[in-house]
């Protein structure tokens, strides 16, 4: 790939907007105080509780509903008293199956292939979609805050993987940017690359974080 293409601004083909989708309501509920209901018709409904965290879900297919648009959705206030029924799960996992699924291998609008992330925690991997590469994804940003556009080229991997767990990641809270960058900076400035020791330290921690699972 030239570097002209590399450095290219991100086009429409690579940015999804999450007003667009499932994930766009969610923030807004997840960031009110408000009790709501969130129904798909014929496909499903999930209640969310922001000022507990929570949220139950009765849904058969969850890509499907987070990949339907926006506007086929119904959203139900359901008021202060309500709680989830039993042991509600975090909406920060919500978020993440919102954004992975919406993402499709694109960029959440807002962010940038340049910018320069670490996460602040490993994510549940046990119950949280992924790709076949998300746990390498997730040991390499915990550990050092790297470019988006660099973590395909340290691991190897696809673009498109990476903007797919990076818009997950981002949508759940876990994604913390260290600097904020639209455009292509200098490379020469870029940090987060690991040396080959760092690497070995890295492996390690990723096959003590997959046996701890």
């Amino acid at each position: 790939m030239s570097r002209d293409i590399e450095h290219a601004t991100d086009s429409a083909e690579t940015v999804f907007s999450a007003a667009d989708y499932f994930l766009g309501i969610a923030q807004r509920i997840a960031s009110s105080r408000d009790n709501t209901r969130v129904v798909l018709p014929g496909k499903g409904e999930v209640s969310l509780f922001p000022a507990r965290k929570e949220y139950s879900a009765n849904i058969s297919n969850m890509a499907e509903f987070c990949l339907a648009p926006a506007t086929q959705f119904e959203v139900v206030a359901l008021g202060d008293t309500a709680q989830p029924p039993g042991s509600g799960k975090h909406i920060g996992e919500l978020l993440w199956h919102a954004g992975f699924h919406a993402s499709q291998g694109r960029l959440l609008e807002g962010t940038s292939r340049y910018d320069v992330v670490q996460f602040r925690r490993w994510p549940n991997l046990t119950r949280l979609p992924m790709t076949q590469n998300t746990a390498r994804i997730c040991a390499l940003l915990t550990r050092h805050p790297t470019t988006i556009m660099l973590v395909h080229r340290q691991l190897g991997i696809s673009k498109e993987e990476v903007y797919h767990i990076y818009s997950a990641a981002h949508s759940a809270g876990i994604a913390s940017p260290v600097s904020r960058n639209p455009q292509a900076p200098d490379e020469t400035a870029q940090t987060g690359s690991p040396e080959p020791a760092q690497e070995r330290s890295l492996l390690r921690s990723l096959f003590a974080k997959i046996s701890g699972l």
